[in-house]
This record gives structure tokens, sequence and C-alpha cells, in this order.
């Protein structure tokens, strides 16, 4: 079937009235209208022709369009069905260009880390490229007068393999930026998009284009916010349950001495039981003292418990 084709219209309004012949009460509306359609769809009239037709005698009667029954002249709309469809689709296409226009002076207005700008590649990098001639950048840095972008090593012939790019997530893949940046004047940037060397600006939203991924999403935030574990007193912990009291002696040491006040509270209980080192109870009493004043609550109890048996006034 061609994409554009004629055809003869149908009657939408068929109400028969008398033959003026024959007075047969056959005498039907027939409309001979010429249409160009797009497959089936309607797009202008190429003619308006109606005529009645006796079904018995065959009289046919020529019928002006200004005539027909009113049911029949509202359905002319029917003819026009793809010009409207032509036209809501063209107005909707300028009207979706002048947005993203707009957007993209506000987008070079007040730029955004990771803006990403389709560029081409020979006068915006300065290196030549014969067939291939688009690019991705990227902004990562601005200020008040320069913007720096990373620029893609991919280069391309069609906005369409860009946008497949970035369908599959390509622009978060090692190695799709190229290491070195360009700097650029806010002024060099904007006389680059007024001569169409930058063609497109997108700003990425939930960090993908066209459904793909083109920055990393941030990392989630741990959910545990409490202790932070040292690995030198857990090294001794580990140590000490296994007997290896001088080892572990040397990593709560360690701990202790980078001030974490759990490795301290247990090189004070060693010191105090004489494990793995001969007992003292002075160097006790100064690591409990040194862990209960970062508010440790064990640390705290075995002081006060401590200092009962010997004289811990030089603590303070």
């Amino acid at each position: 079937m061609l994409l554009f084709n004629t055809a003869v219209a149908d009657v939408f309004y068929k109400q028969a009235t008398t033959c003026p012949h024959c007075q047969s009460k056959h005498f039907s509306l027939i409309n001979n209208s010429k249409l160009l359609r797009f497959t089936i769809l309607p797009v202008a009239p190429l003619s308006i022709s109606y005529q009645r037709q006796c079904d018995d005698c065959g009289h046919i009667t020529d019928v002006p369009w200004y005539s027909l029954p009113v049911l029949e002249i509202i359905s002319f709309i029917k003819y026009f069905i793809g010009l409207l469809v032509i036209s809501y689709l063209l107005t909707t296409f300028i009207l979706s260009s002048q947005r993203q226009s707009e957007n993209e002076i506000h987008y070079l207005d007040t730029p955004k880390q990771f803006d990403t700008y389709f560029v081409l590649s020979e006068q915006f990098t300065g290196h030549p490229k014969r067939v291939n001639n688009l690019k991705v950048a990227q902004l990562i840095e601005f200020d008040d007068n320069t913007m720096t972008f990373r620029v893609g090593n991919y280069t391309y012939k069609y906005n369409k393999d860009i946008e497949i790019a970035m369908r599959t997530s390509m622009l978060v893949q090692d190695n799709y930026f190229a290491s070195k940046t360009i700097t650029l004047t806010k002024q060099q940037v904007h006389n680059f998009y007024r001569d169409n060397i930058i063609y497109k600006i997108l700003r990425p939203e939930l960090y993908s284009l066209f459904g793909g991924f083109v920055m990393h999403p941030p990392k989630p935030k741990p959910l545990y916010t409490g202790v932070k574990l040292d690995k030198n007193n857990q090294q001794g912990i580990t140590y000490f349950k296994d007997g290896l009291y001088k080892e572990a002696i040397e990593s709560f040491t360690l701990s202790a001495e980078a001030g974490y006040s759990w490795g301290q509270l247990n090189l004070a209980q060693m010191y105090r039981d004489g494990q793995g080192i001969p007992q003292d109870t002075a160097k006790a009493a100064y690591w409990l003292n040194k862990a209960a004043q970062q508010s440790n609550p064990k640390a705290k109890i075995e002081l006060a418990e401590l200092c009962q048996s010997i004289d811990c006034t030089y603590l303070e």
C-alpha cells in the first residue's frame, strides 16, 4: 500500500429523499469527493463533490456543498484529520524546541556539576576529526569566571549514537572520559553555544539521561553511626583471647597512644592484672583516667574501684 494515496470519501448523512424523475423514495446522497490519505488517515480533500442518485431509475443530480444537510457539512472535519495531526505534532515540536532552548540558556547561566554537553569535537577540543565529530563533555567544576569540563574519549557520527551510549550507562564506565580536562571562560562557553559548537545541553535528573546513568549516584550513608572500631584494639583482643599477652600489650599500646578509649581501658586492665607484663597499678590508673576523660563508662567504674585501694590524687 502506498503511504500517500487517493480515495473516495464516505457519506456521513445518508437520508434518502424522493426522486424528481420517478418519485422513488430511494434518492440517496452520494459523496464523490477525493481525499489525499496517508495510509488510511485522511490528510486533505482534493475535491468536494456530492450527488443524489436514484437506486431505481438511475437519475443523478449534482448537489452543491452548501445545500447539504447540516450534519454532513459538520462532518467535513474528517477531511482534515491528517492536517490537524500534523499541525499538532509540528506545534508540539516547536514548543519543545523552544523549551529546550530556554532550558539550555538557563543551564548556561546557572551551571551545575555534571551538566552534560553535546559538542563538535574538532572546534571544542581543537583536535581535528574527519568523520565522527560529536563528543560528550561534562561540567565538573566552575566558578564565577571559568568552567572546567571532562571530555569523552569516544566520538560519534550521529546524536542517536550518543543517546544509545547514555541509555547503556556508558558515561559511568572507566576510561569513558579523558583524564585531561578543558577549562574555558564562561564567555567562551557562551560563544561556543552561540556558534553551535555546543549544540545541546542536558541536566541529569536522578543521575541519569535517556534512562541510563551519566554520573555515579552518591554512596548511601552508613546505617551505623555509633562507635568506630580501632583495628589495633581489635587485633589486641584477638591476641588476648589466644593467650598471646605480649602481642596483645603491643596492640593495646598502639591503640591507647592513638587516643582510642577502649584500647586505653584494655591496656589499663592488663597493667592492673599483670597479664603479659609486670603489674603496675599506677600505669593502670593513668590509662583508666585517660579513658574516663573520654566518657568511657566502664573506665569510670573501674577507675573508681581501683582508687579505693591506691592513691589516685596525683591524677587530679
